[in-house]
């Protein structure tokens, strides 16, 4: 295997510690960013986005960190640690706080790294006031972790999984500045790092990268990444209870992230009750809702006994706990699945946060009765016309995103592309003939239209 990377890139450090979980031996092959060396070719090829690292196992090559750990996880469930689970429910639950880590806690933790590692590295002034507003919303993020800790010795469950690996270098470069104390203070969390900071496989990357800071201290999402035995398969079936039971998602018809699960049960024929939560009361913030989703975000989900949060570890587990029903949304082959996985994180890293900001500023200020932010919308305008070059030519190779098949990584699209429609920004989905085909494909689905319905009755 080959990893093409740099040693001090946190998202490279991701890649390299799972595979040093797994006991696998792979190749890096050095990318110098100094010069450039990700912007350009050769790599420009293996990662149009131009961001380290990028893998190549064999004839299958992906970028985007967590999707290669999955694959590696499952690909080489034989090999070294076991980093994911077999049971559907704990895979679920996995799933759940591997989308927190990169929703959660990443933006927050990555940030504070940029100001208090890297710009002192490279002799740039620290913004004050960006430090105090990621080092309150960091706070918050443990708040719900040290909840969780004080019930499982892991985020995931009871074992280290990739739930927690993926956590390793941000907390690792935090643990040499003042944002220290906050992970301290939660004694939870404190027991935590100082346990997963410690594993064998991240000290070799810990000691490698240790001119930059102390040491002393990937779906998602997927049960069934592989085909392997008829067993494996049958447990996921098992999972779901009486068919005559309905699922239940609290949330509200007109939330982006609410509509992908509505979409997800509408592809699968799966009978669900709404339960609405009105934000403009503040619901999401306060009980019932919040025991449900620590973090105050719709949508939740039920599923008899088993309650989730984030909505794509939602869509990943009803699309595999419910692979006899309706559409299929994922693969079964493990390289067909890892490319898919690959495309439902550059939704989730690329796509979501330009297109989600735009429709803030462009469909719910105006709903609202507020002024769009003119120099936002042209900044992220401009970046959601480079997501889209690298998605033409993706989608002049291949129908949808993850292959040739419609899948969870088109429709976790849905909702931000149904609202920047009705916007200035169709222009940028319209000038690309390869994207514009696909836009008309997937929001003429049966079941998306019936979320459309949703919102025009309510």
């Amino acid at each position: 295997m080959k990893v093409h990377g740099a040693v001090l890139s946190t998202a490279c450090q991701r890649v390299f510690a799972c595979l040093y979980e797994k006991e696998l031996d792979f190749e890096l092959v050095p990318v110098d960013m100094r010069t450039g060396g990700h912007k350009k070719q050769p790599f420009i090829s293996l990662n149009p986005f131009g961001q380290v690292p990028a893998f190549e196992d064999g004839d299958l090559k992906l970028f985007e960190s967590r999707a290669i750990n999955l694959y590696i996880a499952h690909a080489y469930a034989d090999k070294g640690n076991q980093l994911i689970y077999s049971d559907g429910k704990k895979m679920a639950i996995l799933s759940t706080w591997m989308e927190v880590e990169a929703h959660q806690f990443d933006p927050v933790a990555s940030s504070l790294c940029r100001e208090l590692v890297f710009k002192p590295m490279f002799g740039m002034t620290t913004d004050a006031a960006v430090v105090d507003e990621k080092e309150a919303k960091l706070g918050q993020v443990l708040d719900v972790y040290e909840a969780r800790l004080a019930q499982s010795k892991y985020l995931g469950g009871d074992d280290f999984t990739l739930a927690d690996l993926h956590h390793l270098p941000n907390i690792q470069l935090l643990m040499g500045t003042q944002v220290k104390k906050l992970f301290d203070s939660h004694p939870h969390v404190n027991a935590w790092c100082t346990d997963i900071l410690a594993r064998p496989a991240w000290l070799k990357i810990a000691l490698t990268t240790s001119s930059l800071y102390v040491v002393s201290v990937v779906i998602q999402e997927f049960v069934s990444f592989m085909k392997r035995t008829s067993t494996s398969h049958n447990s996921l079936t098992k999972l779901s209870r009486s068919e005559t039971a309905k699922m239940k998602v609290h949330g509200a018809v007109f939330s982006t992230a609410s509509q992908r699960v509505f979409a997800c049960l509408y592809e699968k024929q799966l009978d669900f009750e709404l339960v609405p939560v009105d934000m403009s009361t503040g619901g999401h913030k306060k009980e019932p809702f919040i025991s449900l989703n620590p973090f105050g975000q719709l949508p939740a989900f039920e599923d008899g006994d088993l309650t989730l949060f984030e909505s794509r570890a939602i869509t990943s587990y009803v699309a595999h706990a419910y692979a006899h029903k309706g559409n299929q949304l994922m693969y079964s082959d493990a390289k067909k699945m890892a490319i898919e996985s690959m495309w439902i994180q550059v939704e989730g890293n690329q796509f979501d946060p330009v297109a989600s900001s735009l429709c803030w500023e462009l469909v719910f200020k105006t709903k609202f009765g507020m002024t769009a932010a003119a120099a936002v919308v042209e900044e992220k305008t401009a970046k959601l016309g480079l997501v889209l070059d690298i998605y033409e030519a993706r989608l002049a190779q291949s129908k949808y995103l993850g292959g040739h098949d419609f899948t969870l990584a088109d429709l976790h699209h849905l909702p931000c592309i149904q609202l920047l429609m009705g916007t200035q920004v169709k222009n940028l989905f319209h000038s690309r003939p390869h994207v514009s085909t696909w836009c008309a494909n997937i929001l003429a689905r049966p079941a998306w239209l019936k979320v459309v319905a949703m919102q025009a009755n309510n």
